[in-house]
């Protein structure tokens, strides 16, 4: 794609709807463009609260830019204006010094408001302005590699986890890095820094300085100032061990809980509600799905005999899961307690490739739990989808969801 729309622009809606052919669900189709646009990463919402705007990442105008959805007449209107191509982060190693960050993006879904990063700078853009405009907050070390980023619940601080860029080589895929970074890291005794900004004047502090790589920030969704954050990366094609840490308001760190022998846990994120950390994992080949306490306190584990995903975020209420399954289904996960049982409910296919990041379905509820936005290549380039969630989901059959505990 080479058009370049001028950035208030408002193009035409390229909705459409379909019925799955597994399920018979009704799915929207938001983009159609030929290239990549996806939704932006699962630690942040796409959709406003106030259900106005789907918040996407875009390569339409030949350069990746933010794009927001109206809802209503499905009109796209740009948020950023990169020409400047892809900015060099975590995942994206292929990218140069200047450019967007695709890692960057947080919408703050309460505020309508969407923080990124474009060359080393931070940029702040407000969805319900007619005429949206780029406002600058503050420089970031020059160089730096950052990651995934978030807005507090309180809109009032966002968090930007940046690397030293001695710690990265020659990589040219995710997969590199992760082997790579984390051993220059510890061998030349390298840090990332977690930098809090102010999100109206761009004033900004260290947080903290982590000896590893950190690749994804998530503040408490209730609100304590809590912020979770991970230790990425592998030593000779092994995950490290103890990946998700808390940050506490006043400053120390430390591993959530211990990870056992055998053992690797991922795709940490705070349920909704902020009453407890969900992630999944394996132990000595089996795949289960976990909740802890903030303090680490074990909730539950449920064993995912004969169910293979790639990601598992929390409903809104915290009663369950959406996943995107290695067979191409996108299913609610609800988990019954004190069981160790689950009742699974499949929602469509996604039948996308997971080729790159992009296109990873990465599921994620709307803020108000009346649905599910993802992102498949299933049509030869990656676009944004969404379907309904069910009002019966919830509809147990014996037993406790995570919620009624």
């Amino acid at each position: 794609m080479t058009s370049d729309p001028a950035m208030n622009d408002i193009l035409p809606s390229e909705r459409l709807t379909y019925l799955d052919a597994k399920t018979g669900v009704e799915v929207i189709q938001w983009t159609l463009a030929a290239c990549k646009n996806h939704h932006l990463y699962f630690t942040s919402h796409s959709v406003t609260a106030d259900n106005r705007w789907l918040v996407f990442l875009s390569e339409r105008d030949g350069h990746p830019n933010i794009y927001a959805i109206d809802r209503g007449d499905g009109g796209i209107r740009r948020l950023s204006k990169n020409r400047d191509g892809l900015l060099r982060s975590y995942v994206y190693p292929g990218g140069g010094i200047r450019g967007l960050s695709k890692a960057s993006p947080s919408l703050d879904p309460i505020r309508n408001r969407l923080f990124f990063i474009r060359d080393d700078q931070v940029f702040r853009v407000d969805l319900d302005d007619p005429d949206p405009e780029e406002k600058r907050l503050c420089r970031l070390p020059s160089g730096w590699w950052g990651a995934y980023t978030h807005i507090s619940p309180d809109g009032k601080t966002f968090c930007v986890p940046c690397t030293d860029p001695r710690a990265f080589g020659n990589e040219a895929t995710q997969w590199e890095q992760l082997n790579h970074v984390p051993t220059r890291m510890r061998e030349r005794g390298l840090q990332t820094r977690l930098y809090f900004i102010d999100a109206e004047t761009g004033t900004t502090r260290t947080a903290a300085e982590m000896p590893f790589w950190v690749t994804h920030v998530q503040f408490d969704p209730g609100g304590t100032g809590r912020l979770l954050f991970n230790l990425e990366g592998h030593l000779k094609g092994i995950p490290l061990p103890d990946r998700i840490w808390c940050l506490e308001p006043g400053g120390s760190c430390r591993p959530l809980a211990r990870e056992e022998g055998g053992e690797w846990r991922s795709h940490e994120n705070w349920a909704p509600d902020g009453k407890s950390i969900v992630y999944h994992g394996q132990r000595m080949g089996r795949a289960f799905v976990a909740a802890r306490t903030w303090e680490g306190t074990l909730l539950h584990e449920i064993p995912l005999d004969g169910v293979e995903c790639h990601h598992a975020t929390s409903l809104p209420d915290g009663g369950g899961m959406v996943v995107d399954r290695v067979d191409g289904m996108i299913s609610l996960l609800e988990p019954r307690i004190p069981n160790s049982e689950w009742h699974l409910e499949d929602l469509c296919r996604h039948d996308t490739s997971y080729d790159d990041q992009d296109a990873h379905a990465h599921p994620l509820a709307r803020p108000d739990g009346g649905g599910v936005v993802f992102t498949s290549n299933r049509s030869g380039h990656c676009q944004v989808y969404e379907i309904a969630l069910p009002s019966n989901s919830r509809d147990a059959k014996g037993g406790k969801t995570w919620l009624e505990m």
